[in-house]
Protein backbone atom coordinates (compact mmCIF):
# COMPACT_ATOMS: atom_id res chain seq x y z
CA UNK A 1 0.00 0.00 0.00
CA UNK A 2 1.75 3.26 -0.91
CA UNK A 3 0.40 7.30 -0.95
CA UNK A 4 -1.24 7.16 -4.61
CA UNK A 5 -3.30 3.95 -3.32
CA UNK A 6 -4.72 6.07 -0.56
CA UNK A 7 -4.86 9.25 -2.11
CA UNK A 8 -6.72 7.34 -5.19
CA UNK A 9 -9.48 6.31 -1.84
CA UNK A 10 -9.86 10.02 -1.00
CA UNK A 11 -13.21 10.61 -3.08
CA UNK A 12 -14.53 7.46 -1.72
CA UNK A 13 -13.29 6.21 1.35
CA UNK A 14 -16.77 6.24 2.95
CA UNK A 15 -17.99 4.01 0.72
CA UNK A 16 -15.16 1.34 -0.28
CA UNK A 17 -13.77 1.05 3.40
CA UNK A 18 -15.45 0.34 6.71
CA UNK A 19 -15.35 3.25 9.30
CA UNK A 20 -15.34 2.14 12.57
CA UNK A 21 -16.77 5.10 13.88
CA UNK A 22 -19.84 4.58 12.24
CA UNK A 23 -20.13 1.32 12.42
CA UNK A 24 -19.30 0.50 16.33
CA UNK A 25 -23.01 -0.50 16.87
CA UNK A 26 -22.11 -1.32 20.83
CA UNK A 27 -19.50 1.79 21.16
CA UNK A 28 -16.67 0.11 22.13
CA UNK A 29 -14.47 3.18 20.77
CA UNK A 30 -16.64 5.82 21.92
CA UNK A 31 -16.70 4.82 25.64
CA UNK A 32 -12.97 4.00 25.83
CA UNK A 33 -12.35 7.63 24.70
CA UNK A 34 -14.77 9.23 26.31
CA UNK A 35 -13.39 7.60 30.02
CA UNK A 36 -9.90 8.89 28.51
CA UNK A 37 -10.97 12.68 27.31
CA UNK A 38 -10.94 15.90 28.91
CA UNK A 39 -10.99 19.55 28.26
CA UNK A 40 -7.10 19.63 28.98
CA UNK A 41 -5.86 16.40 27.25
CA UNK A 42 -4.68 15.93 23.57
CA UNK A 43 -4.88 12.94 21.39
CA UNK A 44 -3.17 12.35 18.31
CA UNK A 45 -4.99 10.16 15.14
CA UNK A 46 -2.29 8.50 13.89
CA UNK A 47 -3.36 7.20 10.16
CA UNK A 48 -6.13 9.56 10.83
CA UNK A 49 -7.80 8.79 6.85
CA UNK A 50 -10.36 11.05 5.77
CA UNK A 51 -11.50 12.26 9.36
CA UNK A 52 -13.87 10.12 10.49
CA UNK A 53 -12.96 9.60 13.57
CA UNK A 54 -12.18 13.75 14.31
CA UNK A 55 -15.71 14.58 14.96
CA UNK A 56 -15.75 12.15 18.24
CA UNK A 57 -12.07 13.22 19.22
CA UNK A 58 -12.91 16.28 19.02
CA UNK A 59 -16.13 16.14 21.57
CA UNK A 60 -13.47 14.32 24.24
CA UNK A 61 -10.29 16.11 23.97
CA UNK A 62 -9.13 19.60 24.30
CA UNK A 63 -6.66 19.26 21.10
CA UNK A 64 -6.25 16.59 18.24
CA UNK A 65 -3.46 16.09 15.92
CA UNK A 66 -4.67 14.89 13.07
CA UNK A 67 -1.68 12.33 11.13
CA UNK A 68 -1.52 10.76 7.67
CA UNK A 69 0.74 10.70 4.94
CA UNK A 70 -1.76 10.82 1.70
CA UNK A 71 -2.31 14.61 1.71
CA UNK A 72 -5.66 14.29 -0.49
CA UNK A 73 -7.02 11.85 2.36
CA UNK A 74 -5.95 14.89 5.16
CA UNK A 75 -7.76 17.19 3.35
CA UNK A 76 -10.67 15.38 3.29
CA UNK A 77 -10.27 15.43 7.11
CA UNK A 78 -9.93 19.09 6.96
CA UNK A 79 -13.13 19.26 5.07
CA UNK A 80 -14.85 16.95 6.99
CA UNK A 81 -13.47 18.69 10.42
CA UNK A 82 -13.11 22.10 10.77
CA UNK A 83 -13.11 22.52 14.34
CA UNK A 84 -10.65 24.69 15.52
CA UNK A 85 -9.12 22.08 17.99
CA UNK A 86 -7.68 20.20 15.45
CA UNK A 87 -4.27 20.46 13.29
CA UNK A 88 -3.27 18.40 10.87
CA UNK A 89 0.33 16.98 9.57
CA UNK A 90 1.75 14.84 7.20
CA UNK A 91 3.83 12.13 8.10
CA UNK A 92 5.14 8.63 7.33
CA UNK A 93 4.78 6.91 10.09
CA UNK A 94 6.24 3.44 8.57
CA UNK A 95 9.55 4.83 8.65
CA UNK A 96 10.07 4.55 12.33
CA UNK A 97 11.19 8.20 13.04
CA UNK A 98 10.22 10.27 15.88
CA UNK A 99 7.32 12.38 15.68
CA UNK A 100 7.49 16.11 16.57
CA UNK A 101 5.09 15.78 19.74
CA UNK A 102 4.08 14.30 22.73
CA UNK A 103 0.70 13.51 23.65
CA UNK A 104 -1.13 11.85 26.71
CA UNK A 105 -3.66 9.84 24.27
CA UNK A 106 -2.66 8.31 20.75
CA UNK A 107 -5.45 6.47 18.15
CA UNK A 108 -4.48 4.35 15.84
CA UNK A 109 -7.23 3.02 13.91
CA UNK A 110 -7.14 -0.14 11.68
CA UNK A 111 -3.42 2.10 10.36
CA UNK A 112 -1.61 -1.04 11.30
CA UNK A 113 -2.46 -3.22 8.79
CA UNK A 114 0.29 -3.15 5.92
CA UNK A 115 1.82 -6.62 5.03
CA UNK A 116 5.29 -5.80 5.50
CA UNK A 117 5.84 -6.14 8.98
CA UNK A 118 8.84 -3.69 9.09
CA UNK A 119 6.43 -0.91 8.31
CA UNK A 120 4.00 -1.90 10.62
CA UNK A 121 7.07 -2.35 13.38
CA UNK A 122 7.73 1.24 12.37
CA UNK A 123 4.46 3.06 12.15
CA UNK A 124 4.20 1.28 16.20
CA UNK A 125 7.64 3.18 16.67
CA UNK A 126 6.12 6.18 15.93
CA UNK A 127 3.80 5.84 18.07
CA UNK A 128 5.49 4.73 20.68
CA UNK A 129 7.42 7.97 20.10
CA UNK A 130 4.36 10.43 20.26
CA UNK A 131 3.29 8.81 23.78
CA UNK A 132 4.10 10.75 27.06
CA UNK A 133 5.68 8.86 30.00
CA UNK A 134 2.37 6.93 31.06
CA UNK A 135 0.34 8.11 28.37
CA UNK A 136 -2.17 5.25 26.71
CA UNK A 137 -2.60 3.85 23.09
CA UNK A 138 -6.26 3.10 21.31
CA UNK A 139 -5.62 0.74 19.00
CA UNK A 140 -8.00 -1.15 16.70
CA UNK A 141 -7.07 -3.55 14.08
CA UNK A 142 -8.77 -6.30 11.62
CA UNK A 143 -9.42 -9.46 13.60
CA UNK A 144 -8.37 -12.63 11.97
CA UNK A 145 -10.67 -15.11 14.07
CA UNK A 146 -13.31 -13.04 12.40
CA UNK A 147 -12.77 -13.91 9.06
CA UNK A 148 -13.12 -17.71 9.97
CA UNK A 149 -16.54 -16.54 11.85
CA UNK A 150 -17.76 -15.27 8.85
CA UNK A 151 -17.02 -18.22 6.62
CA UNK A 152 -18.44 -20.83 9.41
CA UNK A 153 -21.50 -18.34 9.29
CA UNK A 154 -21.53 -18.59 5.45
CA UNK A 155 -21.50 -22.11 5.39
CA UNK A 156 -24.56 -22.33 8.76
CA UNK A 157 -26.62 -20.48 6.31
CA UNK A 158 -26.45 -22.37 3.49
CA UNK A 159 -27.00 -25.46 5.51
CA UNK A 160 -29.94 -24.14 7.47
CA UNK A 161 -31.95 -22.15 5.08
CA UNK A 162 -30.07 -22.46 1.55
CA UNK A 163 -29.69 -19.22 1.52
CA UNK A 164 -27.84 -17.83 -2.05
CA UNK A 165 -25.95 -15.66 0.05
CA UNK A 166 -24.35 -18.55 2.01
CA UNK A 167 -21.50 -21.22 0.96
CA UNK A 168 -21.18 -24.67 0.58
CA UNK A 169 -18.48 -26.42 1.88
CA UNK A 170 -16.49 -26.71 -1.31
CA UNK A 171 -17.60 -23.26 -1.92
CA UNK A 172 -16.07 -21.87 1.43
CA UNK A 173 -12.83 -23.71 1.34
CA UNK A 174 -11.95 -22.17 -2.29
CA UNK A 175 -13.36 -19.15 -1.41
CA UNK A 176 -11.54 -18.77 2.07
CA UNK A 177 -8.57 -20.36 0.12
CA UNK A 178 -8.20 -17.18 -2.59
CA UNK A 179 -9.16 -14.53 0.52
CA UNK A 180 -6.24 -15.79 2.78
CA UNK A 181 -3.20 -15.18 1.35
CA UNK A 182 -0.98 -16.02 3.72
CA UNK A 183 -2.48 -18.07 7.03
CA UNK A 184 1.08 -17.92 8.75
CA UNK A 185 1.27 -13.89 8.32
CA UNK A 186 -2.08 -13.43 8.44
CA UNK A 187 -2.66 -11.59 5.47
CA UNK A 188 -5.94 -11.30 3.75
CA UNK A 189 -7.08 -9.81 0.27
CA UNK A 190 -9.72 -7.60 0.87
CA UNK A 191 -10.46 -5.27 -2.28
CA UNK A 192 -7.67 -6.46 -4.23
CA UNK A 193 -5.24 -4.83 -1.43
CA UNK A 194 -3.42 -7.43 0.72
CA UNK A 195 -3.99 -6.29 4.23
CA UNK A 196 -2.51 -7.21 7.78
CA UNK A 197 -5.22 -9.47 9.85
CA UNK A 198 -4.03 -9.94 14.17
CA UNK A 199 -5.05 -12.67 15.99
CA UNK A 200 -5.39 -11.62 19.66
CA UNK A 201 -2.28 -13.16 21.16
CA UNK A 202 -0.46 -12.24 18.52
CA UNK A 203 -1.60 -8.78 19.08
CA UNK A 204 -0.86 -8.49 22.74
CA UNK A 205 2.66 -9.72 22.04
CA UNK A 206 3.58 -7.37 19.31
CA UNK A 207 2.81 -4.63 21.67
CA UNK A 208 4.50 -6.30 24.23
CA UNK A 209 8.01 -6.03 22.43
CA UNK A 210 7.45 -2.12 22.10
CA UNK A 211 6.91 -1.75 26.06
CA UNK A 212 3.25 -1.12 25.86
CA UNK A 213 1.56 -2.95 28.24
CA UNK A 214 -2.00 -4.17 27.68
CA UNK A 215 -4.75 -2.50 29.97
CA UNK A 216 -7.68 -4.48 28.01
CA UNK A 217 -8.67 -5.57 24.71
CA UNK A 218 -12.12 -6.23 23.68
CA UNK A 219 -14.15 -6.47 20.45
CA UNK A 220 -15.45 -3.54 17.85
CA UNK A 221 -18.27 -5.09 16.37
CA UNK A 222 -19.91 -3.97 12.99
CA UNK A 223 -23.40 -5.27 11.37
CA UNK A 224 -23.61 -8.49 9.21
CA UNK A 225 -23.97 -6.40 6.29
CA UNK A 226 -20.43 -5.21 6.19
CA UNK A 227 -19.90 -9.33 5.06
CA UNK A 228 -22.86 -10.72 3.84
CA UNK A 229 -25.40 -9.32 1.26
CA UNK A 230 -29.11 -9.35 2.38
CA UNK A 231 -28.00 -11.08 5.79
CA UNK A 232 -31.03 -13.54 7.19
CA UNK A 233 -33.08 -11.94 9.90
CA UNK A 234 -32.21 -14.42 12.26
CA UNK A 235 -28.71 -14.77 12.13
CA UNK A 236 -28.00 -14.33 15.45
CA UNK A 237 -25.05 -14.27 18.04
CA UNK A 238 -21.54 -12.31 17.73
CA UNK A 239 -21.08 -10.62 14.59
CA UNK A 240 -17.95 -9.97 12.79
CA UNK A 241 -15.21 -8.18 14.84
CA UNK A 242 -12.02 -6.09 14.73
CA UNK A 243 -9.95 -5.82 18.21
CA UNK A 244 -9.76 -2.92 20.29
CA UNK A 245 -6.69 -3.10 22.84
CA UNK A 246 -5.80 -0.15 25.37
CA UNK A 247 -2.28 0.02 26.38
CA UNK A 248 0.05 2.19 28.02
CA UNK A 249 3.50 2.96 27.94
Amino acid sequence: MDRNYWDSLADCYQEDLLEIAREDRAGALSEELSALGGPGIQVADLGCGPGSLLPLLTRHFGNVIAVDYAPQLLERARQRCRSRKVSYACHDLSRGRKLPFKVEVVCCINALIDPDQGKRLGMLRSLRSALLKSGVAVIVVPAFESVFHVYHTLRNIRERSGFPEGLSAVEAERLLASEVLSFSDGIVRVGGVSTKYWMREELIGFLGEQDLRVRRIRRVEYPWSEEIENPPRWLEGARPWDWLVVCES
